[in-house]
């Protein structure tokens, strides 16, 4: 990780006077050293970052927005390669890695309260200013061109200014919000052309170009490729080779979500670096493999054909990935990489008494439920579960507070003892799992309860297999369980991170009745209530994420299901940095609320059916050419705290689930 040196922030770097930033150029025809606004040798003015956002903000195909941060990339590359990696920090709106839990942790006021030191605009007019802008970095560079200097600014650093970001999250205790305040004024007043703009829109943490991981660092990747040397000789397979080098670094972020590895071993490597050259390792949480839907055990059956496949029940709780680190330390993280140790102290116990000496090093995927254990060991809800308190990096939850009991329900593992599993098959993890941690020790450690069914006995009796499964899901259901998982045994199957895979497929309660979906959707939309509801937002848009296009599609507007008390909360959680006046342009779908949300949650959405519609874009092409799919009668379920807005339910999965409906029902296209 880079050093918090204060004295990288202003470093009189001399920046060309001509603004045409050349990043729009087509690869092929940009110099990365004659088309820099600055010399070999010199540290990296922020000024290159910001007037690349600036035009990838302007730009809707996600094509040329990754060509442009290519050429980004290629002169930091060429010019200060030390700069690579703070710039795909800035660039993903990060300072460090997800699992560290490092956040600026600046409000709206703090930022205000520094623009009007720094310009010397009332706080009245930036009021003013952004009930017309509705964004904080569109106000700011206003201010910032009506500002009177004597002198002009010293010149940003692209590596100071992360520095500075490093230092401000760092600020704690007495007197925080006032030396944070102190370095972000620093930082404004020395702001040139659109820098001003973007440094807002990062101390607030909405870059809003709709630039995220899956776009940056193929960016980089193809810098990579481009600057290599010898450049002509990739010309006859240069597709090739930057689809390639591409994919490899994302597959490689996906099993190690660290920045600070990956970037460095990327440049060193350079086109020959591979997902291989970089290993999983425990205290960096790898992402977690996804289900996909069914509607049932027919269908998983269809899917599954001569395949030897297991059942597993699915539980009503909190997905977590338990580490154990070679000084025998346990850490926990939740399914999107956020450390939740302190919330489980009674897990990290569990887990260290369940595992003994066996295990010197490990990576395990489970489910945390809730359990009764007065009460027969009964599991709880989901709901149960969110009510224990949840600690924080500093403050442990005390084991004699805890008044919600958990048991850990261990369905898999992908490193043990130094070794990577993710290519095993999925009967040779769940042995090497067995193997490790022995026997089980009921209402705390258990492996998840499963029924296996072996090709001959799929092949030879449908039906007595599908009598089977139907029996485990209504076993499952009982159980308080919310379905089953159903995994593939084949010898190809093995854990694929982050990836929404056709071994692991999901049959809940939901999906079987048919008429009752359950998706997991994104608000990014709102409308002015009226009569009780006036003051708060209703109905709200939702939508389903593209992965592909990375665009949030419209799936319906939803306003049923919500208490006085959410519409409160959600107000006040929305009102000011989260709320866009202006349409994203990787938002897709033809409705025009009052306002645009920042895509910030995951909501639990419930409805009758799906219907092709010209108004919502999800799924768009996917089924119908010039149409997206809708949901009818939707109705709020819960918030889940445990999802990022990129892992909500895929327009893919929403296409899955229409044609599910349609195997049923006659539904014309055509309309």
């Amino acid at each position: 990780m880079l050093g918090d040196d204060a004295d990288l922030l202003l470093c009189g770097v001399p920046v060309a006077d001509n603004a045409v930033n050349y990043v729009s150029l087509p690869p092929e025809k940009y110099s990365p050293v004659e088309h820099a606004c600055w010399s070999k040798g010199q540290a990296a003015p922020y000024i290159h970052l910001a007037r690349t956002f600036g035009l990838v903000e302007e730009e809707k195909g996600k094509i040329k927005a990754t060509s442009m941060l290519c050429n980004m990339f290629r002169s930091l590359l060429a010019l200060s390669p030390e700069d690579v990696l703070p710039a795909v920090y800035l660039c993903t709106n990060k300072i460090a890695p997800d699992h560290e839990n490092m956040e600026l942790n600046i409000g709206g006021t703090t930022v205000v309260a520094a623009l009007e030191e720094a310009c010397g605009t009332k706080k009245s007019k930036v009021r003013e200013l952004y009930n017309s802008l509705g964004d904080l970095g569109d106000v700011a560079q206003l201010c910032r061109q009506t500002q009177s200097l004597l002198a002009p600014p010293v010149a940003l650093t692209l590596r100071g200014v992360y520095a500075a970001l490093r230092r401000i999250s760092l600020q704690a205790g007495s007197g925080s919000a006032i030396r944070k305040k102190s370095l972000i004024v620093k930082l404004m007043c020395s702001c040139r052309e659109k820098e001003m703009k973007f440094l807002v829109r990062t101390l607030v943490r909405n870059l809003r170009i709709g630039a995220m991981m899956r776009t940056v660092l193929p960016a980089l990747a193809q810098a990579v490729v481009f600057n290599s040397t010898p450049y002509e000789g990739l010309v006859e397979n240069l597709k090739e080779c930057l689809q390639r080098l591409s994919a490899e670094v994302v597959e490689a972020y996906n099993i190690l979500p660290s920045l600070d590895v990956l970037v460095p071993s990327l440049m060193e490597k350079g086109i020959e670096f591979s997902s291989n050259t970089l290993s999983m390792a425990p205290g960096i949480p790898i992402k977690p493999m996804l289900a996909k839907i069914t509607n049932g055990a027919p269908q998983v059956l269809k899917l599954f054909q001569n395949k030897a496949f297991t059942c597993e029940y699915k539980y009503d709780g909190q997905r977590a990935q338990i580490h154990k680190l070679a000084d025998g330390s346990v850490r926990v993280f939740s399914r999107n990489g956020d450390e939740t140790t302190s919330r489980f102290p009674d897990l990290v116990n569990i887990i260290t008494e369940s595992c003994g000496p066996r295990g010197t090093t490990f990576i395990l995927d489970a489910e945390v439920v809730a359990i009764d254990r007065q009460n027969g060991s009964k599991l709880m809800s989901f709901q149960e579960l969110s009510s224990r308190e949840r600690g924080s990096k500093d403050s442990i939850i005390a084991l004699d507070k805890i008044k919600v009991e958990i048991c850990v329900f261990v369905f898999d593992i992908m490193f043990a003892n130094g070794e990577q599993l993710l290519n095993l098959p999925l009967r040779q993890r769940r042995k090497y799992l067995k193997d490790l941690f022995g026997d089980v020790k009921v209402g705390y450690f258990e492996y998840a309860t499963e029924m296996t069914v072996e090709c001959n006995d799929a092949c030879t009796d449908n039906e007595a297999t599908l009598a089977r499964m139907n029996s485990f899901l209504d076993d499952a259901l009982h159980s308080s369980c919310e379905g089953i998982m159903v995994k593939s045994l084949d010898v190809d199957a093995g854990y694929t991170p982050s990836k929404r895979s056709d071994a692991w497929l999901k049959v809940k309660r939901d999906y079987v009745e048919g008429l009752n979906d359950s998706l997991d959707l994104v608000p990014i939309g709102a409308w002015y209530g009226n009569g009780r509801k006036a003051g708060w937002y209703s109905p709200f848009l939702m939508a389903c994420y593209n992965p592909d296009t990375e665009e949030f599609q419209s799936v319906c507007r939803v306003m049923s299901g919500f208490s006085d008390s959410f519409y409160v909360e959600m107000r006040d959680f929305f009102d000011g940095d989260r709320i866009f006046q202006k349409k994203p342009p990787y938002y897709r779908t033809a409705e025009v609320p009052d306002m645009w949300l920042s895509p910030e949650v995951v909501w639990e959405i419930r409805g009758a059916d799906f219907t092709v519609s010209p108004v919502h874009h999800a799924a768009i092409g996917l089924v119908h050419p010039s149409r997206g799919i809708s949901v009818r009668f939707p109705r709020f379920i819960q918030c889940l705290s445990d999802r990022k807005p990129e892992e909500c339910s895929t327009s893919a999965d929403i296409a899955d689930m229409f044609h599910s409906q349609t195997r049923k029902m006659n539904v014309n296209l055509e309309k």
